[in-house]
């Protein structure tokens, strides 16, 4: 169990702690909370758990949510029974999960690349012409998984220090793309406090949200090019999307720099267009 822990967790770390404890009674769980004094960032700080651990299996909080009582033993439960890589369980804020298996990485990733990795093109379409984007997504936290450790080792499964935006949702895109059984279980397992001063709610529209579409867009190459060229169909719209919010936010400059990498070029170059499409990125800059 890896948490985290920057100093202005301080106050909600006990509670965060005691409910681990909860969780944990009659069970063989080593709790490492990691020490980022520095403010080096949630994946930094998860690199140093993973680093640490020596369980069978690895789960991650954060320092200011609560677990539930089975937090520990149905993922594991479920990880066991179906001999899976990782274990999907649901907050109690978003919209539950079904109950799945997935067996074989072709399964795994026609279900969760979609998910936390990227857009088709009729969710790009869908978005331009004001409908939701996210129809397909779930919420990107590795704090609703649990995952096998001798798998991650496997796989040198890492966060991306240099990321402090999304990073959830690349680190779970990466075991996915490599995964060959996940399962997803419906239980209720975690409860996730949204601070108004959260990386994610305090980053949109940012310069750090701008330099995060290249860092994604790099990303999506070097997973792309570890997996033989199989998932560059996730990423084409997902480069569309970037630099149509990069011109509706009003950063030309930084949309003429995205445009101008070869991978954006040829996804544009794919994108069924239409005058709409345009007029509105357009009218958005």
């Amino acid at each position: 169990m890896i948490i985290p822990c920057h100093p202005r967790n301080l106050p909600t770390l006990p509670r965060t702690r005691e409910s681990v404890a909860a969780a944990a009674k009659d069970l063989d769980v080593e709790v490492i909370a990691v020490d980022d004094g520095a403010s080096r960032g949630p994946s930094w700080a998860r690199n140093r758990g993973l680093d640490r651990a020596n369980g069978d299996y690895v789960f991650f909080v954060d320092a200011d949510d609560t677990v539930r009582p089975d937090f520990f033993r149905k993922p594991v439960a479920a990880l066991e029974n179906f001999s899976a890589d990782v274990c999907f369980f649901s907050d109690g804020t978003t919209v539950r999960r079904a109950s799945e298996f997935f067996d074989g990485n072709a399964a795994v990733r026609a279900k969760y690349l979609p998910a936390f990795f990227g857009y088709s093109f009729e969710d790009v379409r869908r978005w331009n012409a004001g409908g939701a984007l996210d129809a397909r997504k779930e919420q990107g936290s590795v704090c609703l998984a649990a995952f096998r450790r001798s798998f991650l080792e496997r796989h040198a499964l890492r966060f991306d220090e240099t990321m402090t935006f999304f990073e959830d949702a690349m680190f779970l895109s990466a075991a996915c793309a490599v995964a060959g059984r996940a399962v997803a279980i419906e239980d209720v397992l975690y409860d996730y406090r949204q601070r108004p001063d959260g990386n994610l709610a305090s980053g949109l529209g940012s310069a750090r949200h701008v330099d995060y579409k290249f860092k994604a867009l790099a990303f999506r190459k070097r997973l792309n090019e570890s997996c033989h060229g199989e998932l560059w169909g996730y990423c084409e719209a997902s480069c569309v999307l970037s630099a149509l919010e990069l011109l509706r936010g009003g950063h030309l400059v930084s949309f003429l720099k995205y445009i101008a990498d070869p991978v954006v070029r040829k996804a544009f170059r794919g994108f069924p267009w239409s005058i709409s499409t345009i007029s509105r990125g357009v009218r958005g800059s």
